[in-house]
């Protein structure tokens, strides 16, 4: 089922579709066939038969959008509990991808041993005062982030001046977390090396969060943020305090660049083959 959410090749077609819906709808068959439309019919089907079904467990989202004064129809119900698991589960399997990929290859298996030792010696310690864990997965997210494409905002009323141009009220802006976070290397020197390091200064730290912006910011952020830093906390905790990570033979690094497809991020080979050495 995640396969088919994350897994696509409909760029192209989404591409058109957005920034041209008339040729789109008028040579969609024609564009179809050498770029295919993104088809999910396992996760669509999953969606609406569990919201056509009673009896969701009380802590779930569905059962939230089934309360009695909801005006949510059946196939409202199910888009947005489809939202939830796609944004859910797919990106962050992605910054894991990428993540763990990087931890594996020689200029950075230092950083297992680092993040082994600190599980070991804080063991009983939560996971907001794990300073190695929070500096790796911060920096995971800021070269890795899931979602490259451009987030787009209206200026708001009575404009804004941005870096010294002046932009009208409702102009359609965006920017793309890869570029906040490579653009500025007064705050991220050398943006494109993984050196978790740097999070562990105190010098710049205001300026280092302030530009993380895996996430977004503001009323648009991402609202699973928290979760999604827990569960990939918890993931790499459970991993690298029972294993050593490394890349399977087949693998070749041409096929872990990063392949944009719009919305969120993947492989260019599709796949991310790691050895699990039990420590």
């Amino acid at each position: 089922m995640m396969h088919q959410v994350a897994a696509d090749d409909s760029l192209q077609n989404r591409l058109v579709q957005y920034y041209s819906p008339i040729l789109h709808s008028l040579g969609s068959k024609i564009l179809a066939s050498f770029a295919k439309p993104r088809s999910i019919p396992l996760a669509d089907n999953f969606v609406i038969e569990n919201a056509q079904q009673n009896g969701a467990a009380s802590f779930t989202v569905l059962n939230r959008l089934k309360e009695k004064d909801s005006i949510l129809d059946t196939m409202d119900m199910a888009a947005e509990c489809l939202d939830h698991m796609a944004a859910g589960i797919d990106t962050t399997g992605d910054v894991l991808c990428f993540l763990m990929w990087e931890l594996s290859q020689p200029r950075s298996i230092k950083y297992q041993r680092l993040l082994r030792e600190e599980f070991l010696r804080k063991a009983d310690v939560p996971f907001d005062e794990l300073p190695m864990l929070d500096a790796v997965l911060n920096e995971g997210l800021r070269c890795f982030p899931a979602i490259p494409m451009s987030l787009p905002r209206y200026v708001p009323q009575g404009g804004r001046v941005i870096d010294g141009f002046a932009l009208a009220e409702k102009t359609v802006v965006s920017c793309q977390a890869m570029s906040v976070h490579r653009i500025n290397d007064g705050v991220f020197p050398e943006p494109d090396k993984f050196y978790p390091e740097r999070w562990l200064a105190a010098e710049g730290d205001a300026d280092r969060r302030r530009h993380q912006w895996a996430f977004s910011s503001g009323g648009r952020g991402c609202i699973g943020k928290h979760l999604a830093i827990v569960e990939m906390k918890t993931l790499l905790r459970d991993v690298y305090s029972r294993y050593e990570t490394e890349p399977d033979e087949s693998m070749k690094s041409e096929s872990m660049v990063m392949d944009d497809q719009l919305i969120s991020s993947r492989p260019l080979g599709k796949r991310c083959l790691l050895k699990f050495v039990a420590i």
